[in-house]
């Protein structure tokens, strides 16, 4: 048995035991979305709140199953693809010494974000690299229809958090870039995680295929 937090920890881990915690693992959607991958296949190595481990010689798991849910993704599946809305079955554990749930998601999924990493690099390639508006990047990316609002506030969104380093920090821009030079940043460094079998695609596809490896 999982020896027991000190008293002194109790209260803050206790405050863990209602919040969930994303971790994203390796495999792509398309191959959860094709075969939901097995408990042991994406289990947590150890407690992403109080480091304990999934495993340890000789005791029971530390990190148990938790059940299976759908969650929400939002975007194009390929760069030329109609933007979609798709349900993706991901899989929660739970941490036996604090009560941690954690939620493990496909490696493109964004934590607590509807659209998917590479969609939103697509989007911010669109307006990077090809200088479209807000509205017509928009009509690419998400899949609800436009009645009879222009641009696109999600957009803005996104470039903020960049901005600030909470969405793509290793394309983080520099201190007082305005929104076109911050959406070629993130276009420039998803080209550069493109993975060479990819070598000759054109120049969204190699950003939605860098995304997906992107920090």
């Amino acid at each position: 048995m999982l020896a027991a937090p000190p008293v002194g920890l109790r209260a803050t881990l206790a405050e863990s035991r209602s919040a969930t915690r994303v971790v994203q693992s390796k495999l792509e959607s398309k191959f959860w979305l094709q075969k939901l991958p097995s408990p042991d296949e994406v289990r947590p190595a150890c407690c992403v709140w109080c480091g304990a481990a999934a495993r340890e010689p000789g005791r029971s798991l530390g990190i148990v199953g938790h059940g299976v849910r759908d969650r929400q993704q939002r975007g194009p599946t390929a760069a030329d693809a109609e933007p979609a809305v798709i349900a993706v079955p991901v899989r929660r554990y739970l941490c036996v010494r604090c009560e941690t749930t954690m939620t493990v998601v496909p490696r493109e999924v964004e934590p607590r974000r509807h659209y998917s990493k590479p969609a939103i690099a697509l989007a911010l390639a669109r307006l990077g690299l090809l200088g479209e508006t807000a509205t017509a990047i928009r009509r690419a990316v998400c899949s609800w229809p436009i009645i009879a609002t222009e641009g696109w506030p999600m957009l803005r969104r996104w470039i903020r958090a960049v901005s600030r380093g909470a969405l793509f920090p290793s394309a983080r821009p520099r201190p007082g870039a305005v929104a076109a030079e911050i959406a070629m940043r993130v276009a420039q460094v998803a080209l550069a995680h493109a993975p060479p079998t990819e070598r000759g695609a054109p120049a969204l596809a190699l950003v939605f295929a860098g995304a997906i490896a992107m920090a």
